[in-house]
């Protein structure tokens, strides 16, 4: 399924997340990551389907806390496959 990620810089504050999911609410998301920054920013990486790429960055784009959207193609299987390295290390084993 061909699909595109948006990158999303936001300014991180109450509800911020609530308002990105109730904005993606139509579009078809295969996945989704948000992450905090101690200067009050967010950064969202949201995977949608090709299809509903340029609607979903233009709805993102309205949204007040939304500083800018990125988008970008793909590679095929990121969004099952998600760039967080999935090693898993027993309990107390130190990290190289």
């Amino acid at each position: 399924m061909e699909h595109t990620r948006l990158t999303v810089t936001l300014q991180s504050g109450h509800g911020t997340l609530a308002r990105l999911a109730a904005t993606l609410n139509n579009h078809a998301v295969l996945d989704l990551t948000y992450t905090t920054a101690p200067t009050n920013t967010a950064t969202a990486v949201v995977c949608v389907t090709q299809a509903d790429a340029l609607r979903a960055q233009h709805k993102l784009r309205r949204l007040v806390d939304v500083i800018d959207v990125t988008p970008s193609p793909a590679s095929p299987g990121t969004a099952e496959t998600a760039d967080v390295p999935h090693t898993r290390r027993p309990t107390g084993t130190p990290l190289p």
